[in-house]
């Protein structure tokens, strides 16, 4: 009877468990120009490389992004100017947030790199795929066309290319929370981007390393796909969620 009723308030215990939030750290990005091409995966490489634990579309898409900023922080302290770069996997929009384009995605991330080591070193303490490694990006400020080119020295290195078509524009906030699972739990990360003046979208062209890991998630080593970029600022609150 005793180790009955031991059982049913372990059970009991258990049930009224709730996952436990720690934030981390947070960082910013001021007077930012960002630009993006999303393109089809492979889906069943694309579910090879996330958790089972997140549910993907039937079609999948990955993102590759970059950005250069004039200006950051991290808890506070100023990094001066920094260039940043990222891909993930597409997860499906969550109820009552609007999906991409026009809201912020939902994102597994692959990595996160950075040309700026205080940027860098809070992500890869949290747990997040990456570090320091060379961003070549200097967009263009001026002009309508505007023609878009970065090479990234990861995976083997890999490149972007599109001419946007760029509009003055305020598009407003958006929220893109990023997702990785590590030992210690799952960090998310709440990015809110903000007082966006630009905007464009163009059709660009990614190309990756014969053999490297994006050459496989995409299926071949170039792919075209919707270009986006733009201008405005950010802030970043990376948490770590762990419990049942």
């Amino acid at each position: 009877m005793k180790s009955m009723i031991g059982l049913g308030l372990l059970a009991a215990a258990h049930m009224g468990a709730t996952a436990a939030t720690t934030t981390l750290f947070e960082s910013t990005g001021n007077n930012c120009r960002n630009f993006a091409v999303v393109a089809q995966v492979d889906a069943k490489v694309a579910r090879s490389l996330v958790p089972a634990k997140y549910a993907l579309p039937k079609t999948v898409y990955g993102l590759v992004e970059l950005a250069t900023c004039e200006s950051g922080t991290v808890g506070g302290v100023s990094t001066g100017a920094f260039k940043i770069a990222e891909v993930a996997i597409m997860l499906p929009a969550t109820q009552g947030k609007p999906a991409f384009p026009l809201g912020g995605p939902n994102l597994y991330m692959l990595w996160l790199l950075d040309s700026d080591a205080q940027q860098s070193a809070p992500k890869v303490a949290a747990g997040y795929p990456g570090g320091l490694v060379d961003i070549s990006f200097d967009p263009p400020t001026t002009g309508l066309i505007r023609e878009q080119r970065a090479q990234i020295a990861y995976d083997g290195g890999y490149s972007l290319k599109g001419d946007n078509l760029t509009l003055k524009i305020n598009v407003g906030k958006k929220v893109t929370d990023q997702y990785v699972e590590t030992p210690a739990g799952t960090v998310h990360t709440v990015n809110v981007i903000d007082s966006t003046t630009e905007g464009g979208f163009s059709i660009g062209t990614a190309t990756f390393a014969p053999g490297s890991l994006l050459a496989r998630l995409f299926g071949k080593t170039k792919v075209s796909g919707l270009a986006f970029g733009g201008q405005g600022s950010y802030r970043n609150t990376t948490e770590l969620i762990t419990g049942p």
